[in-house]
């Protein structure tokens, strides 16, 4: 098993609020493994952070933050 040193070198994630329904709100770009608040979900990921901050440019509103 893995543990959270091994998880932070796989990328990362992008989590979403989960406040707002079923769209992509708050999204924001954090390091595979970090911990996160319950009112966030992971979206997408692992990946690079390149790849995670295209991702929510393409698919979170535009109030958001990556």
């Amino acid at each position: 098993m893995a543990d959270k040193s091994e998880d932070r070198l796989r990328g990362y994630i992008v989590i979403s609020s989960t406040l707002e329904g079923e769209d992509y709100q708050d999204c924001k770009v954090i390091p595979y493994g970090d911990v996160y608040p319950a009112t966030f979900r992971q979206v997408f990921g692992p990946a690079s952070e390149k790849e995670c901050k295209q991702w929510a440019a393409k698919n979170c509103d535009r109030k958001s933050k990556s």
